[in-house]
């Protein structure tokens, strides 16, 4: 870091603009605003004024020194630095669960209260400008609360980053007033408890949604059914695994959101015991210390309506794996039934199998039995007809004697010949049948 910064000048009148400040840096120090630029100082600025429009944006590319020089001149401590670094352009939710509280409580020699710095994060929600039909509209976000006060002078610098809607709304219509940033300056704890008191009822919407999705997916769940002759159009596998992925969306967004909430009331008891540090100071002003008493009083209010939410956003985180949980086990039982239901086809195919294998064996027996027949009486027959046909007939009885007529020889030189092709033949096909397998 450069030695010397180049700002605040002597000359420099008080009261200065962002603009002016950043101006007078460009125009007189331009080696603050030459490549390399750090990236992660590249975020989106804003001047608060009560001119038209009330605010200006912009992004300033600086470096680090150039950053520190900014920043002491608007009488910022470099420990901001650390929260800015939350802040610019993202591809994930970077830095979602960040948090922190630095505050710098000056007093002089007697005791007396010089100056007071505070600067925390506040996490909130809000609605997303690119949300579309069907996705969530709602985003987790981040603000930077940086105040300093001086009691002496009675001024008040605040350095605020990516307020809510509701704040800026409040913030706007309070800087357009005739004497609205004289009462900002007078009345430090306005900006804490406006900060404070804008995140519950985001919160409870953003906790609704998530309420009404599982509701949605719970109700497909009733509906579905796990007898297999007997299923409807949600109990797809297509549908169970698309309901699945957004249970598990909205367990992630009821995480994230819970760890939020925690954060906020970690960050709210940090800001209570600087009130009460504050309002023990014997030297602080009477007008002041009925402010931090309201202050005081609002931050547990604040932080009551943060521990209600966490316990409803609990509930809901809750709901969300019981559904997920009722959702497996319907898909488990649906599952277990088709197998079932498989598995007695596939018996029933079985004992079909066993039936036809008992039936062919009862026909191979009688095929058995039908062969048998067939060598006992073949044979027997055979002789018949060949002595039917006069081949072979009785010379004598006593002695028996067998004479054979020359039709026999004819018989025998056409038959024999025949029987032999007929084999022959039926010897190659299966010599043929034998190669081809």
């Amino acid at each position: 870091m450069i030695e010397t910064l180049p700002w605040p000048r002597k000359d420099a009148k008080t009261g200065a603009h962002v603009a002016e400040i950043i101006q007078d840096l460009t125009e007189n120090s331009r080696s603050l605003f030459v490549p390399p630029y750090s990236s992660e100082l590249d975020i989106e600025v804003a001047e608060l004024s009560s001119r038209e429009p009330a605010y200006g944006w912009g992004h300033l590319l600086i470096t680090r020194d150039g950053m520190m020089s900014v920043l002491l001149s608007l009488d910022a401590s470099p420990i901001i630095c650390r929260y800015l670094k939350a802040f610019g352009r993202k591809d994930f939710p970077r830095d979602e669960g960040f948090a922190g509280f630095d505050s710098d409580i000056t007093l002089d020699s007697s005791g007396t209260l010089v100056s007071f710095e505070l600067c925390y994060m506040l996490k909130y929600v809000d609605r997303r400008e690119d949300a579309t039909p069907g996705t969530n509209p709602w985003s987790i976000r981040h603000a930077l609360i940086h105040q300093k006060c001086d009691v002496e002078s009675k001024r008040a610098s605040n350095i605020l980053v990516r307020l809510p809607e509701r704040v800026k709304d409040s913030l706007g219509d309070l800087v357009k007033e005739d004497d609205g940033m004289k009462g900002l300056a007078g009345d430090w704890t306005w900006l804490h408890i406006a900060c404070f008191s804008s995140v519950d009822h985001d919160l409870r919407l953003f906790i609704n949604y998530l309420d009404e999705e599982i509701t949605k997916v719970f109700d497909r769940v009733i509906m579905s059914g796990v007898e297999p002759t007997k299923l409807n159009e949600f109990d797809s596998v297509e549908q169970t695994s698309k309901d699945l992925k957004t249970l598990q969306y909205l367990l992630d967004q009821s995480r994230r959101l819970i760890n939020v909430i925690e954060l906020n009331v970690e960050t709210i008891k940090c800001l209570q015991n600087e009130a009460h540090g504050l309002g023990a100071i014997s030297s602080l002003e009477s007008p002041h210390r009925p402010s931090v008493e309201v202050l005081s009083g609002l931050l547990e209010k604040a932080q009551k309506e943060h521990r209600f939410s966490l316990k409803n956003a609990s509930a809901v985180l809750e709901r969300a794996k019981a559904t997920s949980e009722q959702l497996r086990d319907t898909a488990s039982l649906r599952n277990s039934e088709i197998s079932r239901m498989n598995a007695e086809m596939a018996n029933l195919n079985t004992k079909a199998t066993a039936k036809l294998a008992e039936q062919s064996s009862r026909e191979t027996h009688v095929v058995k039995t039908l062969t048998v027949l067939a060598l006992i009486f073949v044979p027997a027959s055979f002789v018949a007809d060949f002595l039917q046909m006069g081949f072979v007939t009785m010379a004598s009885e006593e002695p028996m004697r067998w004479v054979a007529t020359a039709d026999l020889k004819i018989y025998a030189t056409l038959a024999i010949p025949l029987i032999a092709v007929t084999m022959l033949i039926y010897a190659c096909v299966e010599m043929m049948q034998r190669k081809t397998k």
